[in-house]
């Protein structure tokens, strides 16, 4: 019996690409790099390579655009479709719904943000970089403390996200890995890197669980 639900926020449960591009120039400006048209950068994010246009260390670059994802809201901002039903849903199997994600941003303006997008009634827990996020990639550590705060086993919780290195995190966490395609990763690096399965979105998530026979 699941009691954890854990999921990436941005491209698994909002998608907010149209302001990661804005932010992603914003940080090119910053480092006095040139900033990239919309074609451009959509094609260097699905192939996992936009530090082909970052001109300055790397590190330093994502840390200071990641501290810098909450100064603005694009109108192109808008939820996953089925993510509120998805959270909805989970919540009436009472399960806990924690959200990790790598915005160097508090938890609070996270969770205004999702009260924003009507999310935040389902959320019982944020945590962001700033909690504990060691390499910047890699969940593991924050997945491991929602598990300690909320006094879960590892078969009692699955992680949801997009990108390949919540993947690796999840794994590395020992729980079940869902893998999304609506961050424009490619599924087979999603299952390569650790995802038990993958599914289109959210929307997919509790039927799948249902239909695999983890829930009821």
């Amino acid at each position: 019996m699941f009691k954890l639900a854990i999921f990436d926020l941005d491209q698994t449960l909002v998608d907010t690409l149209p302001r990661f591009h804005k932010i992603f120039n914003m940080a090119l400006k910053n480092f006095g790099c040139n900033e990239v048209s919309w074609n451009d950068f959509i094609k260097r994010y699905k192939d996992d390579t936009l530090n082909y246009y970052v001109c300055v260390d790397h590190r330093t670059f994502w840390d200071w655009f990641l501290s810098h994802y909450n100064d603005i809201k694009c109108d192109g901002d808008k939820l996953i479709p089925g993510a509120k039903e998805t959270l909805k849903e989970l919540k009436k199997m009472e399960m806990k719904i924690a959200i990790i994600t790598g915005r160097m941003v508090s938890p609070n303006s996270v969770m205004k943000e999702l009260d924003e997008f009507s999310l935040s009634s389902f959320v019982d827990l944020v945590y962001t970089r700033l909690n504990n996020y060691c390499d910047g990639r890699r969940r593991t550590e924050l997945i491991i403390e929602a598990m300690k705060y909320f006094n879960v086993d590892k078969n009692e919780t699955f992680f949801v996200g997009d990108y390949w290195p919540d993947m690796q995190s999840g794994r590395e966490a020992g729980i079940l890995t869902i893998g999304v395609l609506t961050g424009h990763e490619n599924p087979e690096k999603l299952m390569e890197n650790g995802a038990d399965f993958v599914i289109e979105s959210v929307e997919e998530l509790v039927p799948t669980l249902k239909e695999r026979g983890f829930i009821h």
